[in-house]
């Protein structure tokens, strides 16, 4: 195989050059775009979630609470039992477990969310220590709160003043901002998860709909071992039961509905498309080139070139050629992923997972997870895509040389 020789056939045939080589180009660049936007709507999936710091929450449905006085559980998040909790937490493949208990306190003069956490915790609530905008997190084994900055503005509560919750006076250790967060397990106010937990046992409200002992929770978050998310849910329901409700990043690909599938959809066609015509070009062009060369094979095979010095040669400049062609399709689809990058996504968030009653002003409103979408090119779909291309040259290259090799000499020189 002779490398000059071999650029400089190249180069001489620029206009065959160029259009298998742009051919092959827009041909990968639809595929690595198409399947970077996949895996784009894919990732978009997994903020909701991973936010919060899990790959799955668990809730359990239950009954409406009829006297809406005191402490009360909504009807999306009633008991998970102690027993039910160990036995989830140890699950194969969990990496990270934490638990919440979500409360609605109607106190005589306002109402508020109240979320027990367990703040030394990084799974779950425990990561809003990164939206802390005063004052100092919660710690451990102390009776705090934390106060979510709206709510703090509306009852004019700052970093040192007192909150009281269900009867119970609690001094403001800090102001978090929860605006930008998934609305997914936020809430007014923060407490240490023990306190929560002794003010749902002494409500009759909350026992009157789902009997509560001091070490039950209402809500689990699970950080899983990678390509355990499914089966781990699947697990998670036997133990919980119907009325479980689990939410991982295939759930809330889901709720993008027809969006995800049509993408999905059309990025595997596509690809198909994509990849079948860029055949086709190459081949076409190809097979013109080598008739074109056919006397040039003709002379090098009397110059003493065997059969496999000519194959060799031609496979390499496919290979060569269906390469660059490779890197520009690669370089085409990298400008595609950074226009598109530009794109903005809502995801739904179910309503169950919403705080917030939906009786209230605002509480029936759809939620929303809006975020621009992730796409870009991995090291992974570039090296696939550059193979491929490699692939696709050297098929070509040796179906096409094979044949002409073996060509005599006498009969092509016959009529030069």
């Amino acid at each position: 195989m002779d490398l000059h020789y071999m650029v400089k056939e190249l180069w001489y045939r620029k206009r065959r050059t160029l259009t298998a080589t742009i051919g092959l180009a827009v041909g990968m660049a639809i595929l690595i775009t198409m399947n970077a936007l996949s895996s784009a709507y894919t990732e978009a999936a997994r903020m909701p979630l991973k936010e919060i710091g899990a790959d799955i929450t668990v809730q359990r449905a239950g009954d409406v609470p009829e006297d809406l006085t005191g402490p009360v559980f909504a009807c999306s998040a009633v008991t998970i039992r102690k027993n039910e909790i160990e036995r989830i937490s140890t699950l194969p493949g969990v990496q990270g477990f934490a638990q919440a208990l979500l409360v609605w306190v109607f106190d005589a003069d306002r109402f508020a969310i109240v979320l027990g956490i367990d703040p030394s915790n990084p799974v779950g609530p425990g990561v809003l220590r990164t939206q802390l905008t005063d004052g100092r997190f919660l710690e451990k084994g102390k009776k705090q709160a934390l106060v979510e900055a709206s709510f703090a503005k509306n009852f004019n509560l700052k970093t040192g003043d007192t909150v009281t919750v269900a009867g119970r006076t609690y001094p403001v250790a800090g102001i978090v901002d929860a605006s930008r967060a998934t609305k997914i397990a936020v809430a007014h106010i923060y407490l240490p998860m023990e306190e929560v937990q002794k003010m749902a046992a002494a409500s009759k409200q909350v026992q009157a709909v789902s009997p509560f002992d001091k070490d039950d929770a209402n809500i689990l978050f699970i950080k899983a071992a990678p390509g355990q998310i499914d089966a781990l849910a699947h697990s998670i329901k036997d133990i919980m039961g119907d009325k479980a409700s689990v939410a991982t990043p295939a759930s809330f690909l889901k709720r993008l509905g027809s969006l995800f599938a049509l993408s999905d959809n059309f990025s595997l066609v596509t690809s198909l498309i994509a990849v079948v015509v860029t055949l086709l070009i190459v081949l076409k062009t190809m097979a013109a080139n080598l008739t074109e060369r056919t006397g040039e094979i003709g002379i090098l095979k009397a110059v003493g070139w065997s059969n496999g010095n000519v194959v060799s040669q031609l496979v390499g400049e496919s290979i060569l050629q269906c390469f660059i062609g490779g890197i520009l399709g690669l370089l085409f689809a990298i400008l595609a992923a950074s226009a598109l990058g530009f794109m903005q996504v809502s995801i739904p968030i179910p309503w169950e997972m919403s705080p917030t009653p939906h009786f209230l002003p605002g509480g029936g409103d759809p939620a929303f997870k809006t975020l621009r979408l992730p796409v870009h090119v991995s090291w992974k779909l570039a090296g696939v895509a550059i193979l491929l291309s490699s692939l696709i040259g050297a098929v070509i290259g040796g179906f096409l040389s094979r044949r002409i090799a073996r060509i005599k000499p006498s009969e092509v020189l016959r009529y030069e």
